[in-house]
């Protein structure tokens, strides 16, 4: 498959849990999953390459909320 080829649902779920897990290797993958399964049919993650979204959850989770010390 070329880089230029959509991603099926199941290809896309399974990249990203992978990219989760690399991420955080104490993360059990079929806890991933169902992370990635949510995120596969909005169109602002489904936009993204899997390996770029997990990246953004990862991101959007270790940010701290304003004024927090």
């Amino acid at each position: 498959m070329s880089m230029d080829e959509p991603l099926d649902d199941h290809g896309w779920i399974a990249r990203c849990v992978a990219r989760l897990v690399e991420l955080d290797p104490q993360l059990d993958p079929e806890l991933a999953r169902p992370i990635a399964q949510e995120m596969v049919p909005r169109t602002r993650w489904r936009s993204m390459n899997p390996e770029d979204a997990a990246h953004a959850v990862f991101d959007f989770g270790s940010q701290r909320a304003p004024g927090s010390a």
